[in-house]
């Protein structure tokens, strides 16, 4: 006699409460269903491709002289939010991503943050309605998740709104991207 039968019968026994217990274990687990649950893939690339993209080039100077200011600057600058800023960054979006059934249905509202120092010593943040896609305000109330793009944008020049510090300086341009 010897042992080895004793020992083939004890693994077998043990290898195959293994797999009963593994079995039991996956057929009990909870089967979680997300409906839509890689929307978010689509979500991501809006913002990767089309947002970030898009501010980018548009705050890429043509020149690059250490003195001109991009295009993205002199718009909010001299104050072109509205169709000039809406038409540039609709354009690149459509270029950046490919496919034009996306993009056709993506509304944007852009916003600019800037901060002012006070008389007094405090500062302030003063934020303004920049452009936005439609001229529908029910569009502005009811609309899908949203996604945000920022840029900050540096400027040469006090811009022609009020509400700003004299001088150079630095502010945050807010792109809120979402799908009709």
């Amino acid at each position: 006699m010897n042992d080895e039968g004793q020992l083939y019968t004890i693994e077998g026994i043990t290898a195959g409460v293994i797999m009963l217990v593994t079995a039991f274990t996956i057929f009990n687990s909870g089967l979680i269903y997300t409906p839509g649950g890689d929307a978010h893939i689509s979500d991501m690339q809006m913002q990767q491709l089309g947002g970030y993209d898009a501010l980018q080039m548009m705050d890429t100077p043509e020149d690059m002289s250490p003195l001109s200011a991009s295009p993205l600057a002199e718009m909010i600058q001299n104050n072109e939010g509205g169709t000039e800023f809406g038409n540039t960054f609709s354009s690149y979006l459509r270029s950046g991503t490919g496919t034009t059934d996306i993009v056709d249905s993506l509304e944007f509202n852009a916003t600019v943050y800037n901060r002012v120092t006070s008389v007094g010593g405090g500062d302030t943040v003063n934020s303004y309605a920049f452009s936005h896609s439609t001229d529908s305000p029910m569009s502005q109330l009811t609309r899908e998740p949203a996604i945000s793009v920022t840029r900050y944008v540096w400027l040469p020049d006090r811009p022609f709104v009020s509400g700003y510090d004299a001088g150079e300086q630095l502010v945050l341009l807010e792109v809120l991207i979402w799908r009709r």
